[in-house]
C-alpha cells in the first residue's frame, strides 16, 4: 500500500521497459539519420531541378546552386528548342543526386539546316525528288521560254546551290521552257481568300507582283476586292497578276 502523502511508488520491471523503449527509439533515430546515410552514402542527396529549355549558362547556375555539376555531352538539333539551350538532361528533374555530383545534358544546334542541292540543268520532276530529297519544299516557279529547243530545264534557283538553309524551307526555281507561253484565262478571284490564291498561283507559274490592302469592314480580312488582269481577260503562262486585298486595319 501506498502511504498517505506519498507518490505512486513504479515498479523496476515497468522502468526497466520505459528505459529499454527509450533506448530503443534513439538507436532507431541514430540508425535512420546517421549510420545508415553513411552506410548507403546518401547522406547529402540534392534534387535535380528541371533545366529543359534553359540556355546552358543558367543551367550552370542552377546546378551550382545545389552544389551539382553539369556536363555537356552531345548537341542534337531541333525545331522547339532555340539553339545554346538544353534540349535533355540526365538524371530527370525531381530525381535525387548525390551532391558534387554531374548531371549530363545535351544541348540544342537550333533548327536542322540543309544544303540546297544543285538543279540547274535538270528537269522540274529531277528538281522536285532533289528537294524532297534533301528536306525541303519547292516554292515558287518562274518561267522563261526560248525557241532554241532541247528539253525544259531549270535554269537558276533560289537560294543558290549549297546555302544552308533550315528543313522544311522553300526553294524557288526559274524553269527555261521550249517554245511560246500558254494562254490562259483569268478566273474570278473576288471573294477568295488571298493568302491560299497567291500560293496556288504563284505554284502554278504566275507571278503575283503587287498585293494592295484596302479597308473594307464588310469583308472578312484578307478577302481579294478586285485583281488585274480582271476575270475573262487573258494571261499568258508565267504572266504577273495585282491583287486588292481586304484589311479592318
Amino acid at each position: 500500500m501506498t502511504e498517505p502523502g506519498r507518490g505512486r511508488v513504479i515498479h523496476p520491471l515497468a522502468l526497466y521497459g520505459l528505459i529499454a523503449v527509450g533506448a530503443f527509439a534513439v538507436g532507431m533515430a541514430i540508425f535512420q539519420f546517421i549510420v545508415l546515410p553513411i552506410i548507403t552514402g546518401r547522406g547529402d542527396i540534392v534534387i535535380v531541378p528541371d533545366m529543359k529549355g534553359m540556355p546552358v549558362a543558367a543551367a550552370e547556375e542552377a546546378c551550382s546552386r545545389r552544389g551539382l555539376k553539369i556536363a555537356i555531352v552531345g548537341e542534337r538539333s531541333s525545331d522547339e528548342v532555340p539553339a545554346g539551350c538544353v534540349l535533355e538532361q540526365d538524371p530527370a528533374s525531381g530525381e535525387g543526386l548525390k551532391g558534387r555530383r554531374t548531371v549530363r545534358v545535351i544541348a540544342s544546334s537550333g533548327e536542322r539546316m540543309e544544303a540546297v542541292p544543285d538543279l540547274i540543268g535538270g528537269s522540274l520532276r529531277e528538281a522536285d525528288l532533289a528537294i524532297e530529297g534533301a528536306g525541303l519544299r519547292r516554292g515558287r516557279i518562274s518561267r522563261i521560254f526560248t525557241h532554241d529547243g532541247g528539253q525544259n530545264r531549270v535554269a537558276a534557283l533560289s537560294p543558290p546551290p549549297g546555302t544552308a538553309v533550315a528543313n522544311g524551307s522553300p526553294v524557288d526555281l526559274l524553269l527555261c521552257m521550249t517554245g511560246e507561253p500558254r494562254v490562259f484565262l483569268m478566273p474570278d478571284l473576288r471573294g477568295t481568300d488571298a493568302q491560299f490564291v497567291r500560293e496556288r498561283l504563284e505554284r502554278g507559274g504566275f507571278h503575283v507582283t503587287r498585293v494592295v490592302p484596302r479597308r473594307d469592314d464588310s469583308r472578312f480580312p484578307g478577302t481579294i476586292i478586285s485583281q488585274t488582269p480582271p476575270p475573262g481577260y487573258s494571261i499568258k503562262e508565267g504572266g504577273t497578276i495585282e491583287l486588292v486585298v481586304s484589311t479592318v486595319d
